[in-house]
């Protein structure tokens, strides 16, 4: 096995050549090892090495270029059931030993818990669609010319887009290794994304429309259509007031709808239900949202955003409904959470990043889409089509409450009338999905989130 700082090369940029998949792997088995040589009970050593970029334009022209390689490494020991962790931005300089050292120290502070374990899992999931090496090894110029023509659609979609902001190309290349119960497993994936806010002006009034769009693969990207669509949104939405208060059936696109389904999912983390910090806890199998609501989370999708062969943990994933129909049906689980339960690990223990612990996370969250579009089922009068929402981190992740801005068009007989902004939606995320109307069959991703537009019964609007 070669030396440590032979498997660190390449993780600056500084010249050296990238790391490799095997060099990576290699490099989790040494720190494996070693924690188990130094008087582990059982360790995981974890490994990633990411080679990103970011292309932003004005006018045609290079506005600015990010570049950066980073290898980082994050260690977790058990010493007699005692949990302890390290992690190192740089494994070279700061030597194995030293992550050891640090990971055992810690052990001793804390105490034992029999739930505590890793991955003895005998093989990655096959997985398809995830890797395109050939996209991300392009010519600068093209992915140049993505930014280019993603600002160029934005301030063609409309004569009153006076300028955009931002408009970006985003690439990233990463090997990711995990050495736990004797195993080492690896994988390369790519992700490749576009994304620009058009500002609309007119009369002294302006209003930004933002999209983004991201993919596994270059050539899915498609930024003349995510242009397009910041543009009409800003242009669309000028002139907008705030529309008399009252309750209104709503129109909901994926955009919204994926932004209110994140919270939601706090609810489905089989440690939150352990914790009683969830409104799930004790339902399963219990109808809780309207029968038009089937969720899925499946880590096999061919070309998912967040498809992967095993988690943060080294766990294949589990495809498997949490919703149907309405009804739960299933839950997020790491590996100590299964463990609590005696039930079988799904593939969901994922770290934001390898400085934190694994925590229960969805692969590519699907809203099952209907049969028709969810506008055909709209009811006369006054409704609103929320084209918008803004805070959406604010919402109460246990209880579901939530007020948000928002923007959109006032809807008369399903013909939209009049924009509005300067609003405010409130209500409960499970009252809201608990009163679905309509499920559209536009299924679209936002990431490694999917869902159609829907119609809700009511949402609160205060002008």
């Amino acid at each position: 096995m070669p030396p440590v700082s032979q498997l660190r090369r390449g993780c600056c940029d500084d010249g050296d050549s990238p790391l490799t998949q095997n060099s990576v792997e290699k490099l989790a088995e040494e720190i494996r090892s070693r924690a188990l040589k130094n008087g582990a009970s059982d360790a995981e050593a974890s490994v990633r090495y990411v080679d990103s970029s970011r292309i932003e334009v004005s006018e045609g022209k290079v506005e600015g270029i990010r570049r950066s390689r980073e290898t980082v490494a994050a260690l977790r020991v058990l010493v007699d059931g005692r949990p302890g962790f390290f992690f190192s931005t740089d494994p070279d300089r700061d030597n194995v030993e030293g992550m050891v050292r640090g990971a055992l120290d810690g052990a001793r502070l804390v105490p034992s818990d029999e739930n505590n374990r890793f991955s003895n899992a005998g093989s990655p999931a096959v997985v398809e669609g995830i890797l395109d090496r050939e996209g991300f090894d392009r010519p600068f110029e093209d992915k140049l010319d993505c930014a280019r023509a993603l600002e160029s659609a934005a301030l063609a979609a409309d004569d009153k887009v006076k300028k955009t902001y931002k408009p970006s190309f985003g690439e990233n290349f990463r090997v990711s290794a995990i050495a736990s119960g004797d195993m080492v497993w690896s994988y390369e994936d790519t992700l490749f994304s576009v994304g620009v806010e058009a500002v609309a002006e007119d009369n002294g009034v302006s209003q930004t429309g933002y999209d983004y769009s991201v993919s596994k693969y270059f050539q899915d990207l498609d930024p003349k259509k995510v242009g397009e669509t910041a543009g009409r949104m800003a242009a669309g939405l000028l002139g907008g007031a705030p529309p008399e208060s009252g309750k209104y059936p709503a129109i909901l696109p994926p955009v919204v709808v994926i932004k209110l389904i994140a919270p939601l999912l706090t609810s489905f983390s089989a440690d939150e239900i352990q914790k009683g910090r969830s409104r799930l806890a004790g339902r399963s199998d219990e109808k809780v949202f309207s029968k038009l609501l089937t969720l899925t989370d499946d880590g096999l999708l061919q070309g998912g955003v967040g498809t992967v062969p095993f988690d943060d943990e080294r766990v294949p994933p589990v495809p498997r409904k949490l919703v149907e129909k309405g009804h739960v049906k299933g839950f997020l689980h790491t590996l100590k959470t299964s463990a609590k339960e005696s039930v079988e690990p799904t593939g969901n223990g994922f770290r934001g990043s390898l400085a934190q612990h694994p925590a229960a996370g969805t692969t590519n969250l699907i809203l099952k889409p209907g049969k028709g579009p969810a506008g055909s089922s709209l009811p006369g009068g006054t409704a609103m089509r929320i084209e918008t929402v803004l805070g959406a981190h604010t919402i109460d992740r246990v209880s579901g409450d939530f007020s948000l801005g928002a923007a959109g068009f006032v809807l008369e007989n399903g013909e939209i009338t009049v924009p509005f902004r300067n609003t405010t939606v409130s209500g409960n995320l499970f009252d809201l999905f608990s009163s679905l109307l309509a499920v559209g069959d536009d299924l679209t991703f936002y990431g490694s989130v999917g869902a159609p537009t829907v119609l809700v019964e009511s949402i609160i609007i205060s002008g």
